[in-house]
């Protein structure tokens, strides 16, 4: 169970990590023939990025996805997918999905009267002023920031075999 919900999380960061300007593939693929970490995650992801869709894996062999297992509905387009057994196609077992990630497009129709949620100290990026969204203003700490990377280094050092020196080198500007 623990694995599955890493793998929501990691199809997750890779959908959001593509281009949002460009329609793009992403290709899902396990060496596993647990539903749990295939058709499940698979249908996790189209749940919640609407612009993503499955198309054909462009793979001849292989059978079709489960579209349901065990009383859970993934959904009909689950079919798209390709699922390899090792029994059948005498190969290791494997999943493969291709997804294709559309252009993201912001929602512009929220209601006046809707509640927006605090967004105390998240960066807006976006808003063209440059500004914080919220109240609260996130500061760092150069200096604290350079001990904390050089005690971090000093760390990497010393699991390498290394002796690095306890004074923190001075940066030269």
């Amino acid at each position: 169970m623990l694995l599955s919900h890493l793998q929501k999380q990691l199809i997750l960061c890779a959908i959001d990590s593509v281009d949002p300007k460009k329609a793009s593939i992403v290709v899902y693929s396990t060496c596993s023939v647990m539903p749990d970490e295939n058709e499940a995650v698979v249908a996790y992801a189209l749940r919640k990025r609407p612009h993503v869709k499955l198309v054909p894996t462009g793979l001849e062999f292989g059978k079709e996805g489960f579209t349901s297992f065990r009383g859970k509905s993934f959904g009909e387009t689950l079919k798209l997918t390709r699922r390899f057994y090792p029994h059948v196609h005498n190969m290791d077992g494997f999943f493969v999905a291709k997804l294709h990630v559309g252009k993201r497009t912001k929602k512009m129709d929220m209601d006046e009267d809707a509640v927006k949620p605090e967004l105390t100290g998240i960066v807006d990026d976006e808003n063209e002023a440059g500004g914080q969204v919220g109240e609260g203003n996130v500061q760092f700490d150069e200096e604290e920031d350079q001990k904390v990377m050089e005690a971090l280094k000093r760390k990497r050092l010393k699991a390498k075999g290394y002796r690095p020196s306890k004074k923190p080198q001075s940066s030269s500007p």
